[in-house]
Formats: C-alpha cells, structure tokens, sequence
C-alpha cells in the first residue's frame, strides 16, 4: 500500500458484468456528503483557531479541543473533509472577511441541506451566529451568513439567471432537485411523465441519484430501458433497490478509493462490485480519511502543476531569447565569414585591387559607367558607387568613392568588432544553453517528485524544541501564550526557564518526572535567550535562568499586581551564563511529513535535512524570510508548501545570516 493509506482491506474483484471504465471522479456526491456530515458531527464544539484560504475557493479551519489540533478543509464545487495535515499556510486576500468573523468562534453544528450537495456549517462567537453554506455543485460558492440571512463574505460574487450570491445580499441557495429518498410513488411517477430517456438518465437526471449508485445496483440491461416502456411498478421497484443500497451505504459506509499504478483515480462510499482489470481498491476507516488521502493527491498535483506551469513559462521564455540569440549568433557568424573573406583577398590581392580602381575611377570620369568593363569588373551599380571585380579566390566589391586603405580600415575595424560581438554571443548562447538545462532539469524532477505537508502537532501553535534526549519544551509566542503554557502545562516537576531580561518567551521543559541533561537545558536556553528582547537590542549573548515549576505562581502578592504574562518566582534560580544568541533553522522529514525545526545551530543540523543559521543583524523579517524560504525549498523542493510566513513566524527579529547548510 502507499503511504498514508490507513486500510481496511485491499482487493480486486471483478463482477460478472465485467469491468467498467472510471473517469476520474473530482467531487463529491450527495451520498458522500451524507456520510462525511455525519461523521463530521462530532467536531461540534471545537474552537476555531484560525482560517486559511490558500486559494479563492479553499477553505482550511484549523479547529482545536484542548490539545488536539485538526483541519476541516472546505472547497466549493468539489469536497469538505478533515486532514491531520497542510501543504501550505498562505492565504490570499479574500480570506481576510472570513478570518475577521470566524476566527475564536465555536463551530456548533455541521448539516446537508435536503440531501443536496450543499453543505451548511454552523459557527458562534459570543451572541453572533454565522452559516458558512458551502456548494459543491459546479461554480460552487462558498458563502458565510448573518443570523439575518445577508451574505457578509464571499470566496467569488456569483450572478447566475435564478439567483446572485455577493456581499449585502440575501443568501439564496441553488435550485434544488427533490429529495429522491423522500418523493412519494405519486411524485415519482408524475416526474417520469415529463421524461423522455433511458431509466439511468431520470435517475441521475431527473432525481439526482449519483451515477455510481445506478451502476452498482443495476444492470446495464435496466439502466438503458426506456422509461416510456417500464410501467410505475417496475419504476418503483427499481427506485426502491437504489434507494435500499444508498440508504445501507449511509448508515455503514464502507469507504474505499480505486488506485490504477498506484494512483487514486476515483473514490466511493461503498465497495464497488466492478473495477477496470488491472486496479485495486484500498479500503478506509472512515470517510474523512478516504477524501483526505484522496484530495490531498489531487491537492499536491495541483500544487507541482501550478510550479511546473511556471517553470514551462521560464522555459518557454529562455527557449525563445535561446533561438534569438542562436539566429544572432548565426548571422554575426555569417557577417564575420564575409568581411573576413574580404579582408584576406584585398589583402593578398591589393595591387591587382588598386589597379582595378584606379582604372574604374579614371573611366568612370573621362568616358562613363557602361565603359568600366574595359577594367575587368564583373558587374557594377552606378547608382551605389559600387563595382564588382573577380579574384581568384572570389569576388570582391568596391566603392569608388573610397580609396583601397579606407576600404581595408573599415573592414579591418568591422571584423574586430565583429569578432568581440561574436565571443560575446558564443558566451550568451552558452549561458542560456546552461539556464535551459537547469530549468529542464528541475521541470523532470518536480514531474516526479512527491510534494510532503507538514506535521501538525499538539504543539506547533509553540515555540517549540525536542532536545538531543528528547525532552519537548515549549515557548510562548506572545504574553497571553507564556500565561496558557504555565498555567495549563506547567507541572511541579517540570522546568521553567527565561531569559534573564524583561519581556521574553517564557518556556517549559516538559520532563515527566525525569532528570533534565545539562547539555538539553542549554539547548532550551538558546531559545529562550533569543526569543527575547535581548535579540531586537542586537546583544551577543545574555544569561538564562531556570526553575521548578512548583516555584512558580500566577498570582502575585497582596496589594501588587502582576502583568498579563508575567510570574512570580519564588526560591533559588539556576542561571545558564552568557548564552548566545544564535538559532538555525532547519526542515527536518518525518516520514511522508516535515516540520520546521528551530534549534541551536549544532541540534538543528544534526536533524535537518537542510539549515541557516541566523544571529540579531540588520536584514528584515520580510527580506530574511524569503532569503531563507529560497534557499530551503532550493535544497528540499519537496517542501514547496513552505511559505514565507511560516519562517517569518520564527525569526525573533532583524537577522544576519550566519550560513546555510
């Protein structure tokens, strides 16, 4: 099995209808969204932390309960599931209404409406509840509404003949078909009175059954009978089978996706009967695991497309300046082959060229141009000046006008600069010969490289670090995470260390009731030194100190009064002396996954499949961050989700690059 494939059982199978053909199924159905709502129904409760839109119809909730961090992916027109991981934490600036709204609101309810593919999902922040309906019919909108039913954000405006979706306007979902789970006999039949095709056309059509479920419960001789010649019963009948199947898939899914070379091409909520010869099906536990494997492919071939498309246009664009300055180099060549032909007979025949000269201009004065051939010319221009004469080792122009020293001094000044412009062209040939080739190469590799997200843990939200003998401590990024991390994971044993100066990260050695190595607490320490304002005032290095966490207290004594994030610590301190303030950071694989590792410049790389190591400088974040994110990607281009945010995130402030490894 591929990686990430959490299976039940893995199986071929071929029906005694045979194997049918799959097209590549690209969104999810009315069942499948059935299923995934009621899977999803237990996320009700969950915070939200934060709101991603990496593409204008993409959503990613990062939702978390207590310490457990999950994503609920949302795109119109095609899915919502839940994923454990991201490719990428950009967003683009039509997420910004969204992030306002929803951002520490409480999902409380996830429904479908009316068995159709809209999705309705149910956010509360204080005394405000907002609907995120989410379409994932074709064109689908993603649209967010007010307890007054008014659209307040919107991933695009839509304006179709029966309905407009934007910003100010009341939200009106899609024309619905019926409920086909729902419709009465009588309903039923009036409906297939006013059709005219094959059984399977009004179910998918005229009802809106999904076509899988046509296939699997019916054979091909019912699917293609007219449904002008099936009486009401026989309609009913058959409906009535579907029905049963879709009805037992609901309430036991048994999720699977078809893999053809190892490749999910299609995806059910049901084990088909039928696949093509030569695929396999990969069962799941659950629905939500099926369409995260399943899009997350989707989803990293989406993002290598869009890198290819960029790099095909990079290679279109050196191909082209290729072939301009190839012709360039062609006709400088050509040029050069002339003027330096010319100069070898002038000067390996100049007397006999003189004397053709004197005789054309002595002739050309006294009796005219049509007596020049008395001098042996082949042909002249009188209009030009020019005459032709022939040597034996070709033929060569001359220019009346001039004499024989001011034609070789020209040629011989154009044929050195000739000779320069063509070294010069040889040279940007070769150059761009050389851009191609790494252009090509990095389009082969990306074709076949496999894209990796990146881990989610409990504790990415942190400063984080694992130790060399493994110890988890974690930083706060701010005063109200340094309160969150001593208040709720600050245990007596456990160690709290920060640096020796006012306003600093505040972090906690997670030890478990274990001794803590003095070489791990000094890894710890040079976070703690540089995640302090100690980085920002540009200093080299500043003492650390650490305690136990039973000495220290969130309330200060009576009659003081003690600031947001700020402790009271009680007892002795342990100092770690002039820590340096120096960090690298790294990306470390594990497994199908990456993280960002931020560690001492020793621990880093030890780790790390690629690093830079960063001291205070005078670089910004901004500027820094891209440098960084450049290089990383360069050594680890399957990390191409990495943002520039995500290493701005990290970097304490202002910043010299010490070295990249």
């Amino acid at each position: 099995m591929s990686a990430g494939i959490s299976s039940v059982e893995v199986y071929c199978s071929m029906s005694e209808r045979g194997s049918r053909e799959l097209k590549p199924k690209l969104s999810m159905t009315s069942v499948d969204l059935a299923v995934v709502v009621r899977e999803l129904k237990s996320l009700g409760s969950r915070v939200v932390r934060s709101v991603l839109m990496p593409t204008r119809d993409v959503l990613i909730f990062e939702l978390v309960e207590g310490s457990d961090v999950v994503y609920l992916v949302v795109e119109g027109g095609r899915r919502i599931h839940t994923s454990k991981s991201i490719y990428t934490s950009e967003s683009v600036g039509t997420a910004r209404p969204f992030r306002k709204l929803l951002e520490g609101s409480k999902l409380v309810d996830i429904s479908q409406v009316d068995f159709e593919r809209v999705a309705v999902l149910k956010f509360r922040r204080g005394a405000a509840v907002y609907s995120l309906y989410v379409e994932l019919l074709p064109r689908g909108v993603i649209a967010l509404v007010n307890d007054e039913g008014r659209v307040v954000a919107v991933n695009r405006r839509f304006v179709g003949r029966d309905r407009s979706v934007a910003v100010s306007l009341n939200y009106s979902p899609p024309p619905l078909i019926s409920n086909f789970m729902e419709l009465s006999d009588a309903e039923v039949a009036k409906l297939a009175e006013k059709f005219d095709g094959t059984l399977a056309q009004f179910l998918v059509r005229g009802l809106g059954v999904p076509p899988e479920f046509v296939n699997e419960v019916l054979s091909e001789k019912e699917r293609s009978a007219k449904l002008s010649q099936l009486e009401v019963g026989s309609l009913l009948q058959l409906l009535g089978r579907v029905r049963q199947f879709v009805g037992r898939t609901i309430e036991r899914p048994s999720p699977c996706a078809i893999l053809v070379d190892g490749k999910p091409t299609g995806f059910f909520s049901f084990k088909p009967s039928g696949i093509p010869s030569g695929a396999r099906v990969a069962g799941f536990s659950s629905m939500n695991e099926l369409l995260d494997y399943y899009f997350k492919y989707l989803d990293e071939a989406t993002l290598r497309e869009a890198e290819l498309a960029r790099i095909r246009e990079a290679e279109a664009a050196i191909e082209k300046t290729l072939r301009e300055a190839e012709e360039n180099l062609e006709k400088i060549s050509k040029r050069l082959g002339e003027v330096g032909g010319a100069l070898g007979l002038l000067e390996k025949y100049y007397y006999e060229v003189e004397t053709a000269w004197s005789c054309c201009r002595r002739v050309v004065k006294e009796r005219g141009w049509e007596y020049v051939g008395e001098c042996g010319v082949v042909g002249a221009d009188p209009r030009r000046g020019l005459v032709r004469i022939q040597l034996p080792g070709g033929a060569l122009e001359l220019q009346l006008h001039r004499d024989v020293n001011q034609l070789y001094s020209e040629l011989r000044r154009e044929y050195d600069h000739l000779s320069e412009k063509l070294n010069r062209a040889r040279e940007t040939v070769k150059d761009l010969r050389a851009k191609l080739e790494e252009v090509t190469q990095r389009k082969r590799a990306l074709e076949s490289l496999k894209l990796r997200p990146r881990r989610t843990a409990w504790f990415s939200r942190f400063i984080w670090i694992e130790t060399s003998s493994g110890f988890l401590a974690i930083g706060g990024r701010d005063a109200s995470q340094n309160e969150l991390i001593v208040r709720k994971y600050l245990k007596p044993k456990d160690i709290f260390m920060h640096a020796d100066v006012h306003g600093a990260s505040a972090f906690v050695v997670l030890t478990g009731g274990a001794e803590v190595p003095e070489k791990d607490l000094r890894e710890v320490a040079g976070l703690a030194a540089s995640y302090s304002k100690a980085w920002k005032a540009g200093l080299s290095s500043v003492d650390v100190f650490w305690v136990r966490g039973e000495q220290v207290g969130l309330s200060a004594p009576p009659g003081e009064y003690l600031p947001r994030g700020s402790f009271m610590v009680y007892g002795q301190k342990n100092f770690i002396r002039n820590v340096e303030l120096i960090l690298s950071i790294g990306i470390a694989y594990l497994g199908d996954s990456y993280d960002l590792v931020v560690a001492p410049p020793e621990l880093a790389e030890a780790r790390s499949e690629a690093s830079v190591t960063i001291a205070p400088g005078d670089t910004s974040v901004e500027l820094a961050a891209r440098e960084i994110r450049e290089y990383l990607v360069q050594k680890c281009p399957d990390v191409r989700g990495l943002t520039v945010r995500d290493i701005a995130k990290v970097l304490p402030g202002r910043v010299r690059v010490v070295s990249k490894k």
